[in-house]
Parts: structure tokens; sequence; C-alpha cells
């Protein structure tokens, strides 16, 4: 079984030399893959990076396109393999998704598509959070109430590509959502493995965040095409959680009322989202880490790939807990690094990996006492309880120069 994975890229120079490393380092582990890479004539040195992989890179193309999923249509016309998919050059793999995706393939004869977890870093690729919104998937919620589905952490059958004829140009910011659906309609079926597959890169410019009004417009557009139900339930908590994002930073006290009251009509109209988030709010909690919040359980994992070149770099956590008496046990890579109480509330431990080669960092942290209580007046007035032993507020890794600049003074 072969894999065939296609990066578009425009002036990413600062950014996809890890999602390269990150597909040759699955290619050892997985070696039938073929990579193919097509550039939008970047301006700022994206092929001359490209290039000094050589061979490596299976099929290099750098013109002017017509855009992002221009670029991706075009790389799986150069495709020769069984399973496709597609890794944005800001993104990245986790080291092994790649032969963990293949088995479920292999086994699975009749899946088309299958999706996992993934995880959100910052720009300069510190953890920041999972994609705690994914579920396990049901056509309906699909097409007609959220895109649940990651498109880093998502991969398919050439055969329902095929019939799909391809991504459309039509949309610019939710193309991948629209492609879903269309596979949905042809019958795919999908599969939710809850495996770490990628990483996600947040920052201001990535297109999700600068879309605003028109990324809206865009999702409204395929939620009407493609929905089930009788109204854009999915395009009402986008805009929701759009003005929820803006309201903080408004100024004028009349624009904040009106954005309020947007917020509470918009959220009613997507009471099926409502409902369900409610019914399923234990589950949406990802490797003991509470959904949409840094709030650690018990047992917590954090995980996320490593493909700097310093192989000693420094993990630097910092913790918080308001538990008295608490305690935290710390395990990084199968070592036992760091076991101690908390001190004005906070733990902070500064550890250095040594030959560290793995290019992932697994970080688990086992905390001695638990409580549940319910955080915020909403939590309380629906009765949804959370698990919590602490939480986070650092946990990054430096190499020893990164170090110095941003702790040393």
């Amino acid at each position: 079984m072969k894999f065939s994975i296609v990066t578009p890229t425009y002036n990413h120079a600062k950014y996809i030399d890890t999602t390269i490393k990150s597909v040759l380092e699955n290619k050892k582990h997985y070696p039938n893959v073929e990579y193919i890479v097509i550039d939008g004539n970047s301006k700022d040195g994206t092929q001359d990076v490209v290039r000094s992989y050589g061979k490596d890179v299976d099929v290099f193309i750098s013109e002017p396109d017509d855009g992002q999923s221009d670029a991706i249509n075009k790389g799986f016309t150069h495709a020769t393999g069984d399973i496709y998919a597609y890794i944005n050059s800001d993104d990245y793999y986790y080291p092994e998704t790649l032969k963990k995706v293949a088995k479920i393939f292999e086994e699975n004869p009749d899946i088309d598509v299958v999706y996992g977890n993934c995880t959100f870093v910052t720009e300069d690729e510190q953890f920041f959070r999972y994609f705690t919104e994914i579920e396990p998937y049901d056509e309906y919620r699909l097409r007609s109430c959220t895109d649940f589905i990651m498109q880093p952490a998502c991969f398919w059958r050439k055969e329902i590509y095929d019939k799909c004829d391809g991504f459309t140009k039509d949309f610019h910011f939710g193309f991948d959502w629209e492609m879903w659906c269309r596979m949905a309609k042809h019958g795919a079926k999908f599969h939710y493995e809850r495996e770490l597959f990628a990483v996600n890169r947040e920052f201001e410019e990535t297109k999700t965040s600068t879309g605003g009004g028109k990324r809206l417009q865009e999702l409204k557009e395929i939620n009407k095409l493609h929905m089930m139900s009788i109204l854009p339930y999915a395009y009402y908590s986008y805009t929701q959680g759009e003005l929820r994002t803006k309201y903080p930073h408004m100024t004028n006290l009349l624009e904040k009322i009106i954005t309020r009251f947007k917020i509470y009509f918009y959220r009613l109209m997507s009471l099926p989202n409502l409902i369900y988030n409610n019914k399923n709010f234990d589950k949406q909690n990802l490797y003991g880490i509470n959904h949409h919040s840094p709030m650690l359980q018990k047992e917590s994992i954090i995980s996320f790939p490593y493909y700097k070149e310093d192989k000693n770099p420094y993990v630097v956590i910092v913790l918080q807990s308001t538990i008295a008496k608490q305690s935290v046990k710390i395990n990084i890579n199968g070592d036992d690094v760091f076991e101690s109480g908390f001190r004005n509330n906070s733990s902070f431990l500064v550890y250095q990996l040594k030959n560290f080669d793995k290019n992932e960092v697994k970080i688990k942290i086992s905390f001695d006492k638990e409580e549940t209580m319910a955080f915020g007046w909403k939590n309380k007035v629906l009765g949804r309880i959370s698990k919590y032993s602490g939480a986070y507020t650092m946990c990054d890794i430096y190499s020893q120069d990164e170090l110095q600049k941003h702790l040393v003074y």
C-alpha cells in the first residue's frame, strides 16, 4: 500500500522545513511513500528549502496556480499511490503516523477515510492544546452541524477522491470540509482513530485566523450546499464563535451590546450543537486535558513532535494547582524525571533531554490528588462537572540558545 502525500505551499520558507522533515521521518518507518510539493512560485526562498532535500522530494513543481485547492489537485495528478493526503507547509506529522494509518487501511478494506487526533502548536512549535472538537463519525453532524475532522490528520483512498473529482476551486477557506461532505454523499465509510496523527500550527497569518466575514460566508454556502438539516447549524456555530473571539477587543460600547445580542442569537440558533456538547461534555477531553482549557486531570499526557537538529533540548514545564498539599510526578519519554509538591500553588521544571533522537516528546503528568467541580456559572447551571488536579501554563521545548533567549536574562 502506497501513500501519496502532497504539500501545497506559497511563501512558507520559514515553516516548510519542519513539514518536509516530518514526511521523511515517516518514510523511515513506512518507506512506501511518495512526496509531492507544489509551490505557487514563492518569492521568499521556499524553493531553495525544498530543493535542498534533492531526490527525497519525489516531485517538485514551482509555478503560479489558482490557489491552494488548485495546487493540491495538481499534486494528485502526479500521484501513483493508493492512499492520499495533503499536509500544508506550516503543519506536520507525528513520526509514525503513516505506519499506523497504513495498518488501519490494510486491515479494513471497506474503510475509505481515516482521521485521527491533532495537536495545536504555536508559531514557534510549542504545545498549545489538543483539537478536542473532534468527534466519532456521524454523517448528519458532519454535513449539518460542524466540521469535526482536522485536515492534517485525515487520509483517504484514491478511489473516493476520484469519485469526487478532486477538491473544488470554488472555495478558499473550507474546501476540505466541503470535500468530506461530498465523500459522505458518495457513501464513503469514515473511521475515527484515537491516535495523534498530526500537528496544526496556529498563528495570526493563517487563513482561518484572517478569514473573518469572507470565511463565514463561505462556510455558510458549504453548509447550505450539503446540510441534511433544515437550518445551517454549522454556520450559526462558527459565527457565534467568531463574534466571541472579536468581542473582548471591541472598545465601542454600542458595538459590544449589539455583538453580545448577536452571540446569544447565533448560540440559540445552533441549539443542536449546544445539546450535543452538553450531552458529551465529559467526552470532549483528550489525554487528561479538559476541553478548551489548560486544566489537567489526575493522569494527563502532553505529546508533540520535535524535528529540530538539537539533540539535547530542554523541556520547560510550569504547572499550577489550587489543591492543598498537591504533589506531582513527571515522566518524559519513559523516564521518571521529577517528583515534587507545589510552592505558592506552582511547580517549575527545566529538564534537558540527552541524545534525543525520537522526534517526539511525550510527557506524562501524574498528580496525587484530584477534585471535581463546575467552573463558571454556566457549567454550574448545566451541571457540567470537570475533573481537576492542576493546569499547565507552559509546556515548551528549547535548544540551549533558545532557552537563554527566552528564559535567561
